[in-house]
């Protein structure tokens, strides 16, 4: 798909890393942008470098009342939606389990799986009335398999 002109295409986070690319990309091929992330300066920044309209959403997607109000709240044009890109997410947990903070492992959790699950079911509706839509999950290696016992070795020089 080299030329994706007026399709409506959805980021979130959006505002650096891999979504800032993916969103600088589908700019390229000329669809349109619905960005989302924690910091909007930082949107406001680049939907400025990108040649292709853009709606920004300052949100943070552990919150399931605002994600539901935001897309709720979609200006008609924007809401036919016809790619979501789940990408918002963080790495915490990396201290040795009996050293880790819970709180980081919360704050992971809701950012990675709560709130790619809120996003998806504010947005799958919008996607079932028009029978139309693609939803693109961004995962990290760490969902897929532990650290090495290199790694580990490196980073905590023992995982025993």
């Amino acid at each position: 798909m080299s030329n994706l002109k007026d399709i409506i295409v959805l980021i979130t986070g959006a505002s650096s890393g891999i979504g800032e690319a993916i969103a600088r990309n589908f700019s390229q091929k000329g669809a349109k942008l619905i960005l989302i992330a924690r910091r909007k300066e930082r949107l406001e920044k680049l939907a400025k470098e990108l040649a292709t309209e853009t709606y920004l959403i300052e949100l943070d997607i552990r919150n399931r009342i605002d994600v539901e109000k935001a897309i709720k709240e979609l200006p008609a044009p924007w809401q036919d939606i016809d790619i979501l890109v789940n990408n918002a997410g963080l790495s915490r947990g990396l201290d040795k389990l009996h050293e880790g903070n819970p709180d980081g492992w919360d704050e992971m959790i809701d950012t990675n799986v709560k709130g790619l699950l809120y996003v998806s079911r504010a947005v799958i509706p919008l996607m079932v009335k028009r029978n139309k839509g693609h939803i693109i999950n961004i995962g990290s290696i760490a969902g897929h398999e532990g650290l090495s016992q290199r790694q580990c070795l490196l980073r905590y020089q023992t995982c025993g």
